[in-house]
């Protein structure tokens, strides 16, 4: 892997995009073609690890921090299972605060 200055403030960094499936506990999945694009990063910082997780198709972004020690498979499937927590979240708060149907054209109901 190469490493690549990511911004004034990070030591250096590693990004590697990698498909990855986001299947359901029933195993069906929830993205339309079954796998997506997962960007990770990877910072150092002291004895800690910084690892971002980017999904490729929304641009939702999260981070964790964890022991340096960690292998970075273990560090990635965290950074991943946060991310597709959010990403759910997400989803359920959107089904959930589409406005009702109104039976008016200003909202108030209908005059007889």
């Amino acid at each position: 892997m190469p490493l690549m200055r990511c911004g004034p403030g990070a030591r250096s960094g590693v990004r590697r995009k990698l498909p990855r499936s986001n299947r359901g506990e029933d195993g069906t999945s929830n993205t339309h073609g079954g796998a997506r694009e997962v960007y990770f990063e990877l910072y150092p910082v002291g004895a800690s690890m910084k690892v971002s997780a980017v999904d490729g198709a929304t641009g939702t972004e999260v981070s964790i921090v964890g022991p340096a020690k960690l292998p970075q498979a273990e560090l990635e499937r965290v950074a991943l299972n946060k991310l597709n927590y959010v990403m759910n979240h997400k989803a359920n708060e959107t089904e959930q605060s589409a406005p009702a149907p109104t039976s008016g054209k200003d909202g108030k109901g209908w005059v007889i």
